[in-house]
């Protein structure tokens, strides 16, 4: 009896299914960690730096092109509060405008975003720069009426489940908001705070009436979040600035579950800054990952259309062994440094045509080029130009393609 019993304990045992490991499960994180089996959301990711194309300058009557939608091989814009009550459509390759329709009953008070779900297209009504509108809107429309060239939008009204203060602070508040996508059949709300830099997550029904945006999470944008859009697949992408620091960047956020999109992974992609970006506001998905955004006129620089990819940062990286792995590109010694390191080229490649050295912030503290043929080259700094800490060394061939990013550690 007691050999009986024993064999059906084994048994459970053999069929119990096995504990979930969590951890990081992304390949391209610092932390990735091979045994984890359940994203708990702890990625890490060295700091990215990328410049997206320019497509086109935006025509002059479209300096606040704020959000941004594209379906049906249409792109379509708007301006900012206190422009027409109106939808463009812009050409993908030259940005120029090729129509337009007025939006009956639809005052532009303060227009910031379009989201879209299969069937309607929404504009967002809720810029609100002192935190203190009671009359947040979100205007739907039908898509096949639009492209029909007649559209009645219905009326969402809502407020947010947190603000009890509506004392106006022009920007100097937490609830201003920019940026809303379609998602799960519910309409997801991205607050811009000018204080702390945050971003709140916000949900709410996506049908007429009046509504309450319930709060759901926070993330540290490090920056005002201007725009968002997700992917069919559920890639999430947040565009937004550093008002201080001129910064533009893009939050991608993906591999969450449900409607937990600050659960799952976070990657920020540095975009440059207001001098090649000027003020970016609307972003859109077409096909993918392929994405497109516009900046609005900021000071002097121009509206522009941009366009790029963020496949290449969000999309399953197979892992494989290689049995004869090769040379790496380059190596840094010594690691950690002080006053100088030097670049090695194993093969002599003559790829490598400039070096960047950045902190984490992403602040330049040395840029050369990099003669070849050559099989080495060093790097050295003035003693107490860069702090100590965390620094990446960027090499780039001679078209501005990223070849390898060294993480050292500067003492």
């Amino acid at each position: 009896m007691r050999i009986i019993f024993l064999n059906l304990i084994f048994l459970l045992l053999l069929t119990e299914p096995a504990t979930a490991q969590p951890g990081c499960t992304d390949p391209q994180a610092s932390n990735y960690d091979p045994g984890a089996t359940e994203n708990d959301g702890s990625c890490l990711y060295d700091p990215t730096f990328f410049t997206p194309s320019l497509v086109a300058q935006l025509p002059a009557d479209i300096d606040e092109a704020s959000g941004l939608a594209f379906f049906e091989d249409k792109l379509f814009t708007h301006e900012d509060g206190g422009n027409a009550d109106k939808l463009y459509q812009l050409d993908t390759l030259t940005g120029e405008v090729l129509g337009s329709i007025t939006i009956p009953i639809a005052n532009n008070v303060d227009w910031e975003d379009l989201a879209e779900s299969p069937e309607y297209l929404f504009i967002g009504d809720f810029g609100n720069n002192a935190g203190n509108r009671t009359d947040l809107k979100i205007y739907r429309l039908s898509k096949a009426e639009l492209l029909a060239g007649s559209a009645i939008p219905e009326i969402i009204e809502f407020s947010f489940s947190d603000q009890t203060d509506f004392t106006p602070a022009q920007n100097a508040n937490n609830y201003d908001c920019e940026a809303f996508l379609w998602m799960n059949d519910s309409l997801h709300l991205f607050s811009k705070n000018w204080l702390d830099f945050k971003t709140r997550h916000y949900v709410l029904p996506a049908s007429p009436g009046t509504r309450i945006a319930q709060l759901r999470d926070s993330l540290d944008a490090q920056g005002q979040i201007t725009g968002a859009d997700v992917t069919e697949d559920g890639r999430i992408a947040l565009l937004g600035y550093n008002v201080n620091t001129s910064e533009a960047f893009l939050w991608l956020l993906f591999d969450f579950d449900g409607n937990r999109v600050f659960a799952g992974n976070k990657r920020k992609i540095s975009l440059g800054t207001a001098l090649t970006m000027s003020q970016p506001e609307g972003i859109a998905f077409s096909y993918g990952g392929e994405a497109f955004i516009t900046s609005e006129k900021f000071s002097v620089l121009p509206q522009k259309l941009f366009k790029l990819n963020i496949d290449e940062w969000t999309l399953p990286v197979l892992v494989t062994e290689d049995p004869k792995p090769e040379m790496p590109f380059s190596v840094v010694f010594p690691n950690p440094w002080s006053e100088r390191f030097t670049i090695y080229f194993p093969e002599g490649s003559g790829s490598a045509k400039k070096a960047v050295l950045t902190d984490d912030l992403g602040h330049v503290f040395y840029e050369g080029k990099i003669p070849h043929p050559q099989w080495s080259l060093a790097v050295e700094l003035p003693a107490g130009s860069l702090p100590a800490g965390a620094c990446y060394l960027f090499l780039y061939d001679d078209t501005g393609n990223q070849l390898a990013v060294h993480k050292l550690i500067h003492h």
